[in-house]
């Protein structure tokens, strides 16, 4: 082996993804990371997240899953695992049960900052520089530098990790033609009492996606007695000046776009006096996400999909993991930070591939459903899609497995297929059983 030098690596962003990625890159040799946040404290803004079978296998893998654990019931046949509900009308359309498979981490939902504190509980939080806003990196032959709103500088870098999220700095730098564009929608959260809803007859005991035409709302009495309110409504924003994200807004900002549903929902709506309004933005897929050797973007940051498949922590996750193996793998090899990050884009952008895909089937859908259903009645269009839409099936996206990949990408340099030196392969073999 040769003389192993000391990586020095920056986290930009301390959200889910952010932690992640520090907590499995301390896991390597020889290298030096730093986590930078421009908050001046760390505090998840939302309501609930989702916890699938590939945000599981991550957590038992990042350490953290039995801190998560206690707040869950899962792998109940007779708990609602989703259904999907007709808005107007209240009419079941399908509905799933929770799975006992003791090998698949039945689907399950949390507050977010629960997951936030389970991975803050594997970082030291001296390892966090907080009140660290990114305004801009400089790049020299000794690596790269980051530049501070406080006008400090931190580095210079091997590597810079951009995991700060859909508005990203890193990413603004690293390709700056990449444009944001607001979605026309806008989504509305809270988290309340389930006493509060408890005189409301006919809530689902599960996850509930309402649906009508141009909205839904989503509905889930969470596990340790609170209730989960989430929804979508359209909201054009001609002037181009939606920036809100996590914004406190009045009860009356929200119930007057649903005013065709069903009672159960009118009355559902009408308890919060008041909600976190998010605007969505999103972006098109970036063929690449690293830049010049020593720039790799992960989760929101890497692939703006503006909450389309509610499994952004997953993706990040899974992100993290790609990323800390290329690297860990590069050490063992010898070679570079830049060929360690080509291998993460290598590995990951056929899935983000995949996802964006899917982003486009469901507009091929809606307009297909529109020319079947041209002229018929709103129910009709709304059964018709959602059915349509489940045919489709993405349950591949809660069920993949990045650590799969990972060992098949590893047995194909082991078989040289990729060329690799024969002498390297012991040591290729170590980390694919390993990992």
């Amino acid at each position: 082996m040769p003389d192993k030098k000391q990586l020095k690596i920056a986290i930009v962003g301390a959200g889910p993804g952010g932690l992640a990625t520090w907590i499995h890159f301390r896991k390597l040799s020889d290298v030096e990371i730093s986590i930078f946040d421009g908050a001046r404290e760390l505090r998840e803004i939302g309501a609930g997240i989702g916890l699938n079978e590939n945000t599981w296998r991550h957590l038992q893998l990042l350490g953290v899953a039995e801190k998560i654990d206690q707040f869950t019931n899962r792998g109940d046949p007779t708990k609602i695992d989703v259904e999907n509900r007709n808005g107007v009308t209240g009419k079941l359309i399908s509905r799933r049960y929770q799975s006992t498979d003791p090998n698949i981490p039945a689907r399950s939902r949390i507050e977010r900052y629960k997951l936030q504190n389970a991975l803050l509980s594997a970082v030291p939080r001296e390892q966090i520089r907080l009140s660290k806003k990114l305004v801009d990196l400089k790049e020299t032959a000794a690596g790269v530098t980051l530049v501070f709103k406080d006008e400090t500088t931190a580095g210079p870098f091997d590597l810079v990790i951009g995991a700060d999220g859909i508005r990203s700095v890193v990413r603004s730098y690293a390709f700056p033609e990449h444009r944001l564009s607001y979605t026309d929608k806008v989504a509305y959260r809270i988290l309340i009492p389930q006493e509060n809803v408890a005189h409301i007859p006919d809530i689902p005991q599960g996850s509930c996606f309402w649906h009508t035409k141009n909205t839904h709302v989503y509905t889930n009495p969470l596990d340790n007695g609170l209730f989960e309110i989430a929804t979508r409504a359209p909201i054009p924003d001609p002037d181009g000046t939606k920036v809100s994200w996590g914004t406190e807004v009045p009860k009356e900002d929200v119930v007057g776009h649903y005013t065709e549903y069903c009672e159960t929902i009118r009355k559902i709506l009408d308890v919060p006096n008041k909600w976190l309004e998010f605007a969505l933005f999103g972006g098109p897929r970036l063929h690449s996400v690293v830049h010049n050797g020593r720039i790799a973007l992960i989760g929101d940051a890497s692939h703006p999909l503006h909450g389309a498949f509610g499994a952004g922590a997953a993706f990040a996750f899974e992100d993290a993991y790609v990323l800390a193996q290329a690297v860990g793998e590069a050490q063992q090899k010898g070679t570079s930070v830049a060929s360690a990050i080509q291998l993460y884009d290598e590995i990951r952008a056929p899935h983000y591939e995949a996802l964006y895909h899917v982003l486009d089937d469901y507009a091929d859908i809606a307009k297909e459903v529109e020319a079947v259903n041209h002229g018929k009645d709103d129910n009709e269009f709304v059964e018709s899609i959602v059915q349509k839409g489940l045919a489709g099936n993405t349950q591949w996206i809660y069920k993949y497995d990045v650590t799969k990949v990972w060992r098949e990408r590893l047995e194909e340099a082991i078989k040289g297929k990729n060329g690799l030196d024969s002498s390297i392969a012991p040591v290729l073999n170590a980390i694919a059983t390993a990992a």
